[in-house]
């Protein structure tokens, strides 16, 4: 997948030999958890291992996409995984949600999953949580590492990601329509990770580099002209198109109804165009005729890059997506962009 990046780093920087920072005494991985997690252990360093062992996640969403992401960071081994998440289960889900599948229609979505979930690593501790994440208090988030969010309305993100960054909590939020999909990473401000290289005297060394963020709502303000860059993916405007139908009708369109939500989507083209200020041609009918439902591998691909990027921010090893991730299943590319409020 092509990938083009435009984040920034700060000045922060120290060498020392890759292999003394990321190969130390495994004192707190027993014998059986080196076994279970001996090839990325061997991909990503013991410290990386022990930071995931130490990581607590809560997932907010089990769609297609949020299934992937329990997934992948089930697997890479963490201290425990939250999911919220009471919608019940329906015929819809079982195209992507591969963790429901054969399950009785009605049940909550997180409680029907976990136990699918939990045979995927005995050694992570899977909660369910059944309360509103309206209802929870800000203090609840605190807790968590990072904190990952989909099938929410642009406003109920825009809190959750006020509050993550108050509590210095790692914010991630993800959606999928149909061929297309975008990931936003929000790991406050200064953000210290690890880059390793091989310098032309073939020797390993680390460098500390900083990378500053953006939170979502300022991200998603600016305009065409007014701090937009011009050139920015189609990906880009179509968010912006399915956020305004999502708050408009508290949904996203229905396959069911296609002719009818096409023309509704339509209209939010129209809204969005005027509102970010582009020409309503970069999101085409046939973009809009392709926005429905959660397709598996669109999922796979998104959720995939979004759970490697909590590894990486709980790690601190390896440069992470600043800002945004803006993927195209058409061309089966995704590009990097970073949009922030900040020069």
């Amino acid at each position: 997948m092509g990938v083009k990046r435009n984040s920034e780093t700060g000045e922060m920087s120290n060498s020392t030999t890759c292999d003394s920072e990321m190969e130390k005494s495994n004192d707190n991985i027993t014998e059986d958890e080196a076994a279970l997690y001996d090839r990325q252990i061997r991909l990503w360093g013991l410290d990386c291992q022990k930071s995931l062992r130490e990581a607590k996640i809560l997932i907010i969403g089990l769609n297609g996409l949020g299934a992937e992401v329990v997934k992948n960071l089930t697997l890479s081994g963490v201290k425990s995984i939250t999911i919220m998440d009471e919608t019940p289960v329906s015929e819809k889900d079982f195209t992507a949600q591969f963790f429901v599948a054969g399950c009785e229609l009605g049940i909550g979505r997180a409680i029907a999953s976990k136990t699918k979930i939990q045979e995927l690593n005995p050694n992570v501790q899977i909660d369910i949580d059944g309360e509103p994440v309206s209802s929870k208090e800000s203090s609840f988030f605190a807790q968590f590492t990072a904190v990952f969010a989909t099938g929410c309305s642009l406003r109920e993100l825009i809190k959750l990601n006020k509050i993550c960054r108050e509590k210095s909590v790692h914010f991630y939020c993800a959606e999928t329509w149909g061929f297309y999909g975008y990931g936003f990473l929000d790991l406050g401000q200064k953000h210290i990770f690890a880059r390793c290289f091989t310098t032309r005297e073939q020797e390993n060394v680390t460098v500390r580099e900083r990378c500053d963020y953006c939170p979502l709502s300022p991200a998603l303000s600016l305009k065409v002209g007014a701090g937009l860059p011009k050139k920015i993916s189609k990906i880009y405007f179509l968010l912006h198109t399915m956020n305004f139908f999502r708050e408009k009708h508290c949904r996203f369109p229905l396959p069911e109804s296609r002719e009818t939500e096409i023309k509704l989507l339509q209209d939010m083209r129209k809204f969005a165009a005027k509102t970010v200020q582009f020409e309503e041609n970069k999101v085409s009918d046939e973009m809009l005729s392709c926005v429905f439902g959660e397709l598996s591998p669109v999922c796979a691909a998104v959720g995939g890059i979004m759970a490697n990027e909590i590894v990486k921010g709980i790690s601190k090893k390896g440069e992470t997506i600043n800002n945004f991730l803006l993927f195209d299943g058409e061309t089966c590319t995704g590009v990097v962009e970073r949009i922030s409020t900040k020069a």
